[in-house]
């Protein structure tokens, strides 16, 4: 879901400008949509959106590096992930449980 449509749709014509400047430098994956979410999550997380003028979006769009992108999603990924979704409870307890040395008496 893409927050804030409208301006979205305004501003379009800018998100394909720099998505044409992000695939030059051969950076794949990289969406409209994230390039987006990223402005309005990273940039503008303690701005009101709605209240930015049209200028001060299009500046913040364009001054967006793509590593900056990358960066911001990858971190993304490594705090949603479960690492451990793959084990049950038990052998995440034996995992995790201390181990005790016995010394040699």
């Amino acid at each position: 879901m893409i927050q804030f449509e409208q301006l979205y749709k305004e501003v379009l014509p800018v998100l394909q400008s720099k998505m044409d400047e992000i695939n030059y430098y051969e950076y794949d994956g990289i969406t409209l949509e994230d390039i987006w979410n990223f402005c309005i999550n990273k940039r503008w997380r303690r701005k009101k959106v709605e209240e930015l003028r049209l200028y001060e979006i299009v500046e913040t769009i364009y001054s967006v590096k793509p590593s900056e992108i990358v960066s911001y999603f990858q971190i993304q990924q490594f705090r949603s992930e479960n690492w451990f979704e793959d084990i049950s409870k038990h052998e995440l307890q034996e995992l995790l449980k201390s181990k005790t040395v016995e010394s040699d008496k």
